[in-house]
């Protein structure tokens, strides 16, 4: 007991976090997570921007366009609009498969790495390499973008795509493993928070930025100016991250040992313990939150995919406007994001219910008053575009009380040792329908008429009302009898210290 108090004692002592290098290390995090979204999220705006002279192609009568260097490829176009090639920047033109196809194709790379990111941090430890690595490619990448769209077609600019998200996963896989080196029980709330906070300004921040760049200089530039902010990250990640306080230059003697003193005795607890995935597979409440992240994400990821392409097939707002409708869902989410947090802490702290029924009260707000927003919507015609956009910023945003009080995290309380192995699941099988849906709403949606959205968010309402139902019915965030390891002798502890110093 003494000697746990010792250990305890850095913590109430701790270093300043203003000017820390652990501070250094979050805001490096939390500008790598908004770069990685703004160089794979930015292509919705980039459709619109390729299509805001689509109205003239009625200018050009069918003789004209029979006699030019028209392509027909169903997939890929690169043309003039009225008989001769040109590089206006309007030139470009996917049908819907292909714009589906290639909003989905980040996606398959995403989910394709997550285990493989997830077993080379904990095997090797190099997260600084895995990060910049990541951020590189995204950005060389994003830079060759309009030169493989213009010269390549659409097969090669998916697969562009496809290396797109694998990178997008090396970058941002590696921020916990990171930043458990770099945080104590004490600040990882606040210090993970705001390093994946870079997250939601990414997704508030994307689709005005890139409809502003839209307007001044084209959508080639959308890729160049966000291939730029990825190489220049790089760079700076080069001089600023390092993967443990013992190998950081500038850290000072106070805050590495305030580190590593108060990491020691997790660390120490680290053993070989054998995984039990036979009780996890079997589990019926983490495949409760495997299936509800599957509807949840698939609702959710597909209103903020496909807003730009509703706003712009249905409502009529200029490029600029899209862009910051379309991004005001995810400001209004960024601001919750911040609030329920904290919110669902102080609610779980007074002990007035069970934290599974906590967990399912912030649940159902979270997905039932977004059904019910995406049932209105698909009942309100378009020329009520102000109050759709209202009801959709209202259900996508209301999406965080099932995120950060619902479903999402009951991993942690069910099965506190396992985390990262079952979100690996989760996020493999969960994070699917980010390919899979662009190309159902594509199908349902091919002369993107009012009537054929609103199918689409009927369907969104059905999946909200799913996530709704199954985390209800089946969901538990009780510790399981299996979802700690059994406590173990202190013999690594030299070892475990050595690791975080070294």
């Amino acid at each position: 007991m003494a000697e746990k108090k010792e250990m305890d004692k850095p913590q109430i002592l701790a270093p300043s976090l203003f000017g820390s290098c652990r501070l250094t290390i979050t805001m490096m995090c939390l500008i790598g997570s908004f770069n990685s979204l703004l160089m794979t999220i930015n292509l919705g705006m980039v459709i619109v921007c390729m299509n805001k002279g689509d109205h003239s192609n009625s200018t050009c009568d069918a003789g004209t366009s029979s006699g030019s260097n028209f392509t027909s490829d169903s997939e890929f176009q690169y043309q003039s609009t009225c008989g001769y090639n040109t590089t206006e920047e309007s030139d470009v033109r996917w049908d819907k498969n292909a714009q589906g196809m290639l909003l989905s194709a980040t996606y398959y790379g995403v989910v394709s790495m997550q285990l493989l990111t997830g077993w080379l941090c904990d095997k090797f430890g190099k997260m600084k390499a895995l990060m910049i690595g990541g951020s590189t490619v995204l950005g060389v990448v994003s830079v060759l973008s309009p030169l493989i769209i213009q010269y390549a077609g659409v097969p090669f600019f998916f697969a562009a795509r496809v290396v797109m998200g694998a990178s997008m996963c090396f970058m941002i896989s590696p921020v916990l493993p990171l930043l458990r080196r770099w945080t104590t029980s004490k600040e990882q709330g606040l210090l993970v928070g705001l390093a994946f906070a870079g997250v939601g300004l990414a997704n508030a921040a994307t689709y005005p930025l890139a409809g502003l760049i839209c307007e001044l200089s084209g959508w080639r530039s959308i890729f160049y100016f966000c291939g730029i902010c990825g190489i220049s990250w790089s760079a700076a990640a080069f001089f600023l991250i390092y993967d443990t306080p013992g190998r950081h230059p500038r850290v000072g003697v106070e805050e590495k040992q305030y580190l590593v003193s108060t990491q020691l005795q997790s660390l120490s607890k680290k053993t070989k313990t054998v995984i039990p995935w036979s009780k996890i597979l079997l589990s019926v409440p983490v495949w409760a939150v495997v299936t509800t992240n599957f509807f949840f994400f698939a609702a959710t990821k597909g209103t903020v995919i496909n807003l730009p392409l509703f706003v712009r097939d249905v409502l009529d707002f200029s490029v600029t406007e899209n862009g910051i409708f379309s991004a005001m869902p995810s400001v209004v989410a960024l601001l919750l994001h911040l609030v329920i947090g904290p919110l669902f802490d102080r609610v779980r702290a007074k002990k007035i219910f069970t934290v599974t029924v906590v967990r399912k009260i912030f649940h159902v707000i979270g997905t039932l008053i977004p059904a019910i927003m995406m049932f209105v919507v698909s009942q309100l015609p378009p020329e009520q575009k102000y109050i759709i956009i209202g009801l959709i910023t209202i259900g996508y945003a209301m999406f965080e009380f099932a995120w950060m009080g619902g479903f999402s995290f009951a991993f942690m309380d069910m099965a506190p040792d396992y985390v990262g192995i079952i979100q690996g699941i989760n996020n493999t099988i969960g994070l699917m329908p980010g390919f899979i849906m662009p190309v159902v709403i594509s199908n349902m949606t091919p002369e993107g008429t009012p009537e054929q959205w609103s199918y689409v968010f009927i369907m969104f309402g059905g999946l909200y009302s799913a996530a709704c139902l199954i985390f209800l019915i089946f969901g538990n965030s009780e510790l399981q009898s299996w979802g700690k390891a059994k406590d173990t002798s202190n013999i690594q502890i030299a070892k475990s210290l050595e690791t975080v110093v070294v």
